[in-house]
């Protein structure tokens, strides 16, 4: 697995590099956005780690590049800001996971397997056409048809938790449920990433993402998939 660190601190990135690289993946390390872009046009890594605070371009510009050529890479937002704000964009704008400098190293190589984990299974053997709630849903092309015939796209995450919810049609179930099962035993992130992820999907799938028909809230146990 090839993962690609782009972080300006160069003490930290080398940290990571030897970290990564007893753990058996194959390391590069770039400093800037510019350096980055120029890796990826030579080869996709399987894993970004992506530093927030680049000179520049910062990380949540860079990763907005990447979208915005289609690329759907993981990322992982690497960086020394903590504040429940900057998580939030990260996770908002559809990253994978956010790890605040300094962190155990247990926990990085831990993040890193879950997030690795959760794409991998796009392409196991359920990763085939869905019918759920009037929906279409294609893990394979990363797409979902609507009701009114209206095809979207979504991230590797955004799928993984619709796919979770059609499995249990009509079904609430909890947050903790959710972050096992799509984020896997290893995250260590707050729980509200989950709420995150269904306001995602409302604003894709919904006709009206202020009065959801298809995921809704049971009170007191979670989140469901309804509809014909």
């Amino acid at each position: 697995m090839r993962v690609l660190v782009v972080d300006d601190d160069r003490i930290g990135a080398r940290m990571v590099e030897f970290l990564l690289t007893e753990q058996g993946y194959t390391v590069v390390t770039v400093e800037s956005a510019d350096a980055a872009h120029a890796e990826v046009e030579k080869q996709l890594p399987d894993l970004l780690l992506l530093d927030v605070n680049l000179p520049e371009t910062n990380g949540f510009e860079f990763y907005t590049q990447l979208r915005e050529r289609g690329l759907d890479i993981p990322v992982i937002f690497l960086t020394a800001k903590g504040e429940i704000d900057d998580r939030v964009q990260g996770l908002t704008m559809g990253a994978d996971d956010y790890i605040a400098k300094p962190f155990q190293p247990a926990e990085l190589t831990a993040r890193i397997q879950a997030v690795l984990r959760r794409y991998q299974r796009t392409s196991g053997p359920f990763a085939q056409t869905i019918h759920a709630s009037s929906l279409v849903i294609d893990p394979v092309n990363m797409t979902v048809t609507r009701p009114d015939g209206r095809v979207v796209s979504l991230t590797p995450t955004e799928m993984k938790m619709l796919v979770f919810l059609s499995r249990r049609p009509g079904q609430a179930v909890s947050r903790d449920e959710a972050l096992e099962d799509v984020w896997g035993d290893a995250y260590g992130g707050d729980s509200n990433v989950v709420d995150v992820y269904i306001r995602r999907l409302r604003q894709k799938l919904e006709r009206d993402p202020n009065n959801p028909t298809l995921l809704q809230v049971e009170r007191g146990v979670g989140y469901k998939l309804v509809g014909p």
